[in-house]
């Protein structure tokens, strides 16, 4: 039986790589659909880990590719649920990329994704309500659930 409620510090998912030659792109940098891999990863740790249970991508809202991740860098994904509806999860997803040998870490790109429950049958389940107990924490439940209602628009 699953929870009423997680709190959003419950429901995060991170997933860190190494990236090796055989993920680049044609300019030595890190091919964006090995990252949109990496960015989903991440995303889905978080929405299992909140739902209890299977989860499935529903959409890649959108995705800021602000700068470059080389060879060799050290990547993390970290993926926190921001906002849920009745089966559905609203999860940002901000991707870093560290500098190995001088350890400076850079903040390169931010995806935002909705994953939903689903129980046996694929269909979608519920899932828990998602408490904000922190103002950082409040002010990202605030931004996902009006991001949500512009999407409706």
């Amino acid at each position: 039986m699953l929870p009423e409620s997680r709190p959003m510090s419950y429901s995060r998912g991170e997933i860190t790589t190494f990236v090796m030659p055989h993920m680049q792109n044609v300019l030595g940098d890190l091919f964006g659909g090995t990252l949109m891999s990496l960015v989903d990863q991440a995303a889905a740790v978080a929405a299992i880990r909140h739902a209890g249970g299977p989860a499935v991508t529903a959409s890649i809202d959108r995705v800021d590719f602000r700068e470059r991740i080389p060879v060799g860098s050290l990547v993390s994904c970290l993926a926190t649920v921001d906002f849920v509806g009745n089966s559905s999860m609203d999860i940002t997803v901000e991707v870093y990329a560290d500098t190995v040998s001088t350890g400076e870490r850079r903040h390169t790109h931010t995806a935002h994704v909705v994953f939903v429950a689903i129980d046996e049958a694929g269909k979608p389940k519920r899932v828990p309500r998602l408490v904000a107990e922190t103002p950082e924490e409040r002010a990202r439940f605030e931004q996902a659930r009006e991001h949500r209602e512009q999407a409706r628009r």
